[in-house]
């Protein structure tokens, strides 16, 4: 075997072992499953709030206008 060689499989060792040492960090540091279903949780909270404001909101635009102060008064007074 040539120095050349031998410089060319040393080089492309060194390559090949610090991509799969970046390749085990990457995995290492990846989102865990419990991470992933509190933030499933999370979104589903938030999810049924908004809809609950929407439907809210809905309601007001179809009541009568004397309704409408009612319910901004109400809803001004609980915070939703």
């Amino acid at each position: 075997m040539s120095m050349w060689t031998a410089i060319v499989l040393i080089v492309i060792a060194g390559i090949v072992g610090e991509a799969w040492r970046h390749h085990v960090k990457a995995r290492a540091s990846g989102v865990k499953a419990d991470e992933i279903d509190a933030l499933k949780k999370q979104i589903d909270r938030v999810d049924s709030e908004l809809r609950e404001r929407i439907q809210t909101l809905e309601r007001i635009v179809t009541d009568r206008q004397e309704d409408l102060k009612q319910q901004f008064d109400r809803m001004e007074r609980t915070g939703s």
